[in-house]
C-alpha cells in the first residue's frame, strides 16, 4: 500500500489565505502591484480584448489565457540560469497556490496574475470564446517547500549540465499532493470559468513525472512509489484534475505532451507506454494528442505558440505556402507577436473561407491577399519575397537545436559579446553587458567558449564551422533577395512605411545570421590554434607574412565589429521595434535582450578594438 498523509487534507479545504512560515523559507517578495504595473496590466487587457474581437471575427472558438502573462521573476536565481526555462510558465501552484504552498511562493505575484486571468476570462465570456490554459506540469516547486515537506518531494527535473542547483517537482502519487492540485484547479476555474482545455508539456523546462525514463537527470523520483506503473501515475494525475473540474461545475479537456524528443533523447511516452496510458484514459483526456480510451486524435484547435525561426527579430510576417487543412470544431487563431497582429489579422481575414487545401490553392489565396496589400503591380514581388524568406526559414531549421538565432544571440548573447583571443582575461566591466545573461551553468572556461550553448556544443569544431558556413551562405542571399524585393514594393505600395520597416527587419536578420557565422568560425579557429600550441617567434624575420590563421581570425573579428556598428545604426534608424527588447533594464533576462542594446553593441566594439594587440601573443607578428 502506498504511504498516505492526511495531516494537510483538512487545511486544503480552507479559503485561500497566506499561511505563515519561517522567514528563511520564504522567497524574496515582489512589492504589491504599483501604479505602473496596474497601468501595464490595463494596457495588456486592452490588447487582449482587441485580439479576442479579432479572433472571434476570424471564426475562433477558443483563445489562450496564459500567453504573455508576467514573468515569475521571484523564481529567478542569480546563481543558477535554469529557472529562466520555467519562470515564464503558467503553472498551477505559483498562480493558484494551494494553502500549503502559499508560504513558499510570491503571493503578490499570484494575486496579480489571478486578477489578469480573471479579467481575460470575462473578455472571453463577452465574445463567447473558451479559454485554453497552456503550461508545463507537473511543475517545479521552490526547494524550501520540500525542506518543510520532504514527503512531497518528487523527481529531480532540472538538466544537470544546464543548472547549478537541483530542482524538483512534487510527487503526484501522494494523495496530499493530488488534493493540492484539486484545490488549485478549483480556484483557477472559479477565477476563470471560461477555461475548458488544458494543454501541458512534460519532461522539460521544470516539469516531469516520477520515474519517467526521459527525465534529464535520468529516471528518478520518490522511492516509496518506484514500483507503481508510470501509466497509473499519469492517468491518476490527469483524472484527478478532470474530476476536480467536474466537481466545480466546469468540465475540462486535457492534453499532455512529452517534450518532442530529438534523435539523442529518450521519449517520455514510448509506444508501449503510450498505448497503455491511452487505453486507461477516459474521454476528454489525451497524451501525445491521443485521446482515451480508443486513441482518437485530440482536437486542440491549435498548438502552443513559441519563438519563430527569426527571433529575436520581431514583426516579420512570413506566410507559409503549405496547404491549410479544413478547420475542425475547435479553432485557435495565432496572431503572432505584438508587432505582427494587425498584418496577420488582415491576412487571415482575407483568406478565410478560400480553398487552400493544396499548394496551388494556397498560393492563389496568398497572391490575392498580396495584391490587396501592395497592388497588382507588386503582388508577384511580395510572393517571391515570402518564398525567399520561407527558404531562409528552411535553411535555419538545419541548425535548429532550439532556434539558432535565439539560442546564439539571446541565450548565448552573441549579439553583444566580444570575440577576443583570450576571453578569460576580459574584466568584469568588459563582460558586464553579457555575462550575467549567458545561459551557462558551468565554469568560466565554458562561459568563454562562443560555441558552448547550454552544454550542447552543437556548433563546435572545424567540421561544424564548414557546415554552419555553408548553411548561412545559402540563407543570406535569399534574405537579401527578399529585402530587395520588399524595398522595390515599398517604392509604390500604399503603406510604404510598413514595407520599409519590414526591409529593416530583414536586414537585422541578415546581420544576425552573419554574426552567428562569425562566432562559430572564430571559435573553431581559436580552438585549432590553441590545440596546436605553437609559440610566436620572438624576433620575426624581415619579409614574414601574416599566418593564414591569424588573418582568418582578425578578418573575422573585423567583420564582427562592422556588423555591430551596422546593427547599431539600423536600430537607431527607426523608432519602431526591430528586435524583441525588454521594456526596462530590470526586465532583461537570459531569455530576452535588454533595452540598452545599442550601448551594449558600442561597448562590444570598444572592447574588441582594445584587444587587437592580443593576437600578437597568439601568432608571430608579420614583418613584411
Amino acid at each position: 500500500m502506498r504511504p498516505k498523509s492526511n495531516r494537510l487534507i483538512a487545511a486544503m479545504t480552507l479559503p485561500l489565505l497566506l499561511v505563515s512560515a519561517p522567514a528563511h523559507a520564504r522567497p524574496a517578495r515582489q512589492p504589491a502591484p504599483s501604479a505602473s504595473l496596474a497601468s501595464r496590466d490595463t494596457t495588456d487587457l486592452a490588447e487582449f480584448t482587441r485580439k479576442a474581437a479579432m479572433s472571434k471575427g476570424l471564426g475562433a472558438t477558443q483563445m489562450s489565457v496564459t500567453e504573455g502573462l508576467p514573468l515569475a521573476t521571484w523564481e529567478s536565481d542569480p546563481d543558477d540560469p535554469y529557472p529562466a526555462w520555467f519562470m515564464h510558465h503558467a503553472t498551477f501552484f505559483k498562480i493558484f497556490p494551494p494553502v500549503p504552498v502559499q508560504p513558499f511562493v510570491d503571493m503578490n505575484y499570484a494575486r496579480r496574475v489571478q486578477g489578469i486571468v480573471a479579467d481575460r476570462c470575462r473578455v472571453l465570456a463577452r465574445y463567447g470564446l473558451n479559454g485554453v490554459w497552456s503550461a508545463n506540469e507537473p511543475a517545479v516547486l521552490p526547494e524550501p517547500f520540500f525542506v518543510a515537506h520532504p514527503e512531497y518531494r518528487g523527481p529531480r527535473i532540472d538538466h544537470p549540465l544546464r543548472s547549478k542547483k537541483q530542482h524538483f517537482a512534487p510527487n503526484v502519487d501522494n494523495e496530499d499532493v493530488l488534493a493540492m492540485y484539486r484545490e488549485s484547479v478549483t480556484n483557477l476555474l472559479a477565477h476563470c470559468p471560461a477555461v475548458d482545455t488544458f494543454l501541458w508539456v512534460t519532461t522539460d523546462a521544470g516539469s516531469g513525472f516520477d520515474w519517467a525514463v526521459a527525465l534529464y537527470p535520468g529516471a528518478n523520483g520518490n522511492s516509496n512509489y518506484r514500483d507503481r506503473p508510470i501509466s497509473d501515475r499519469v492517468v491518476g494525475f490527469m483524472t484527478n484534475i478532470q474530476q476536480a473540474a467536474a466537481a466545480a461545475g466546469h468540465p475540462v479537456r486535457i492534453n499532455i505532451n512529452q517534450i518532442e524528443p530529438r534523435q539523442w533523447m529518450i521519449p517520455t511516452f514510448g509506444p508501449d507506454l503510450l498505448e497503455n496510458i491511452v487505453r486507461k484514459l477516459p474521454r476528454g483526456l489525451a497524451v501525445n494528442n491521443k485521446e482515451g480510451p480508443d486513441g482518437r486524435t485530440f482536437e486542440s484547435g491549435g498548438g502552443r505558440g513559441g519563438a519563430g525561426a527569426f527571433y529575436p527579430v520581431v514583426g516579420l510576417v512570413v506566410p507559409s505556402f503549405a496547404p491549410v487543412p479544413a478547420a475542425g470544431e475547435r479553432v485557435s487563431v495565432n496572431l503572432g507577436d505584438p508587432q505582427s497582429v494587425d498584418f496577420n489579422y488582415r491576412l487571415l481575414k482575407a483568406t478565410r473561407g478560400m480553398p487552400m487545401q493544396n499548394a496551388l490553392e494556397r498560393l492563389t489565396a496568398l497572391r490575392s491577399f498580396a495584391a490587396a496589400e501592395v497592388g497588382e503591380q507588386n503582388a508577384d514581388k511580395l510572393i517571391e519575397a515570402w518564398q525567399a524568406l520561407n527558404d531562409v526559414n528552411r535553411y535555419l531549421d538545419v541548425l535548429n537545436f532550439g532556434g539558432m538565432l535565439r539560442f546564439g544571440h539571446v541565450l548565448n548573447r552573441w549579439v553583444t559579446r566580444p570575440m577576443v583571443p583570450f576571453p578569460l582575461e576580459l574584466t568584469p566591466e568588459e563582460k558586464a553587458d553579457y555575462r550575467p545573461y549567458l545561459f551557462q551553468a558551468r565554469g568560466e572556461e565554458q562561459a568563454s567558449d562562443l560555441a558552448d550553448i547550454q552544454a550542447m556544443r552543437m556548433y563546435e569544431g572545424w567540421g561544424a564551422r564548414l557546415l554552419f558556413q555553408r548553411d548561412i551562405e545559402l540563407a543570406v542571399p535569399r534574405a537579401e533577395r527578399a529585402k530587395a524585393l520588399v524595398e522595390q514594393t515599398a517604392a509604390s505600395a500604399p503603406d510604404a512605411a510598413y514595407w520599409n520597416l519590414t526591409a529593416k527587419r530583414i536586414q537585422a536578420m541578415i546581420y544576425l545570421m552573419q554574426s552567428a557565422d562569425n562566432m562559430v568560425k572564430y571559435q573553431a579557429q581559436l580552438d585549432r590554434v590553441n590545440a596546436l600550441g605553437a609559440k610566436p617567434e620572438a624576433n620575426p624575420v624581415l619579409g614574414g607574412q601574416s599566418d593564414w590563421a591569424r588573418t582568418d581570425m582578425i578578418d573575422t573579428a573585423r567583420s564582427e565589429i562592422d556588423l555591430a556598428v551596422n546593427l547599431d545604426r539600423l536600430l537607431g534608424s527607426t523608432p519602431e521595434p526591430v528586435l524583441d527588447l525588454a521594456p526596462t533594464a530590470g526586465e532583461e533576462t537570459i531569455m530576452r535582450l535588454g533595452p540598452n542594446i545599442r550601448e551594449a553593441l558600442r561597448h562590444k566594439v570598444r572592447t574588441m578594438n582594445a584587444h587587437w594587440r592580443d593576437y600578437d601573443r597568439l601568432f608571430t607578428i608579420p614583418n613584411p
